[in-house]
């Protein structure tokens, strides 16, 4: 069957279609020469009996609507290594319903190893004359990909090469793409990258074939929507085979809050080396998908942060799909309670508790480093301004504790895009934590509704504590009240 015309690119209309924006695994397997032998490997065992074998690519496919009121659908592929053109010819790999997916409009090189170029010719000469296909990798990948394919070089080629800079970003039809230099062991080639495509306010992160990103922004790779990693081993083998391992992915996953992720270019031939050791309690050998899925699902059971991740090991023809990101009428709504947790667009995670028998705020902020847990007396509203909490000093003995000022910004407010909660913690002038966490509008509503539900209002009136009979206005201190 041959691909469908490269100009309309079009998807059989089925339920994963409803969604604007879907990511399909076109295959998932390392370098198939080094699986191993089969009577040795479970792993390279399955493979064997798979009838269809690709190695690791992915398309992503945004829906748009054209100047027609039409909608057309992009396909974005990343990387084209063996058996990836017969798997977008074949549609999913399971399920009664056949997709036909179509020529990719454009295509993403990580780098030039055989296993994400081998079949680049074969796709290329699929296009149709005179158009051509849009290829997109850093000058050092051009010039090897010239070098294995030289019928590449020529004006009449099938090729268009766009040259691109690790660090910059650059749009692909509806897609906002930035390349991250990828350090991909001893023998990786030069200019070799990882992806991060953005489209739709959800951000996609495709990261197989790498040890390090050495000059990364780390920022950007925070909250992903998706997660894709390739990890060629489950315990740690970085020399040997140039990429991160399943434990490494687990750190991964947490380091830049990714909720969903899926492994991809799992080989795990290497694991056999564990196996001299006898007090190594991991897995010793080349796990079946099956057996690395459970062993996954028991690491996350103890350490997944009760249900917070999700670490999926994807399979060839795998499917996934946007959600939508839901409306949050103010009528329908139900009680938030005194806990939320806000995840900040740009690099943290903040959890709030109200502490009602004590009369306490809790709040515990982290990032990708670092984790601030702070405690507060008295939690208060200011009485102008609904979106503005207070928080006391606790008293102790001989300590006292840090204040709060915590405000909620609108976009409407401040004319930007997204919301903002200012969160100021200090004593005196030592600021103990002192930032802006951009978050979105339905976060910024619920927690709206939270400051609504769990605190009061400060008031002017003069209250005395029992602790020091001094005089206080809404609270055991006035934070704007001036030390002499």
């Amino acid at each position: 069957m041959a691909l469908a015309s490269r100009n309309t690119a079009h998807v059989n209309y089925t339920q994963d279609m409803e969604h604007d924006l879907i990511v399909r695994i076109n295959g998932t397997l390392p370098d198939l020469s080094m699986m191993g032998d089969e009577e040795k490997s479970e792993r390279a065992a399955e493979v064997k009996k798979m009838e269809l074998a690709a190695n690791t690519s992915c398309s992503v496919f945004s829906k748009n609507t054209s100047d027609y009121g039409k909608k057309e659908v992009f396909h974005l592929l990343v990387d084209i290594g063996e058996g990836v053109v017969k798997n977008l010819e074949r549609g999913t790999a399971s399920g009664s319903e056949s997709k036909i997916f179509g020529l990719p409009t454009a295509i993403l090189i990580t780098h030039s190893h055989d296993d994400h170029i081998k079949e680049l010719p074969v796709l290329v000469n699929k296009i149709s004359k005179p158009d051509k296909l849009n290829i997109y990798c850093t000058k050092e990948c051009h010039d090897q990909i010239i070098n294995k394919f030289p019928e590449f070089g020529g004006t009449h080629s099938g090729a268009s090469f766009n040259t691109i800079k690790p660090g910059e970003t650059f749009q692909v039809g509806p897609f906002s793409v930035t390349s991250l230099l990828a350090f991909h062991g001893e023998n990786s080639p030069p200019g070799s990258v990882i992806y991060v495509v953005m489209t739709k306010g959800k951000k996609i992160i495709l990261g197989w074939d790498f040890v390090s990103l050495p000059t990364s922004d780390e920022f950007l790779l925070w909250n992903p929507d998706l997660l894709i990693l390739g990890t060629q081993t489950y315990n740690p083998h970085a020399e040997e085979t140039g990429l991160i391992s399943v434990t490494d992915a687990y750190l991964l996953v947490r380091r830049w809050n990714a909720k969903e992720c899926y492994l991809v270019h799992y080989g795990g031939l290497t694991d056999f080396q564990e196996g001299k050791n006898q007090w190594f309690r991991g897995p010793t050998k080349a796990m079946t998908t099956t057996e690395l899925q459970k062993t996954v699902e028991s690491h996350l059971a103890v350490s997944g942060d009760s249900g917070k991740f999700k670490i999926t090991v994807a399979k060839e023809g795998m499917i996934w799909a946007a959600k939508e990101t839901p409306k949050y009428p103010d009528d329908e709504i139900k009680p938030i309670g005194n806990f939320i947790e806000i995840d900040g667009l740009n690099q943290y995670v903040c959890k709030i508790e109200k502490l009602n028998k004590e009369n306490k705020l809790k709040i515990e902020i982290e990032d990708r480093i670092n984790r601030y847990t702070l405690q507060f007396d008295r939690p208060k509203r200011d009485k102008n301004n609904d979106q503005l909490v207070y928080g006391s000093p606790e008293i102790a003995m001989l300590s006292r504790g840090p204040e709060l000022r915590m405000e909620l910004v609108t976009p409407s407010e401040q004319g930007k895009e997204n919301a903002v909660l200012k969160i100021s913690s200090f004593k005196g002038k030592k600021s103990i934590f002192r930032d802006d966490i951009l978050i979105n509008d339905m976060d910024a509503q619920k927690l709206k509704k939270y400051f609504q539900e769990n605190f009061e209002k400060r008031t002017l009136e003069a209250t005395v504590t029992k602790s020091t009979g001094k005089s206080d206005k809404g609270g055991k201190f006035n934070i704007f009240s001036k030390k002499k």
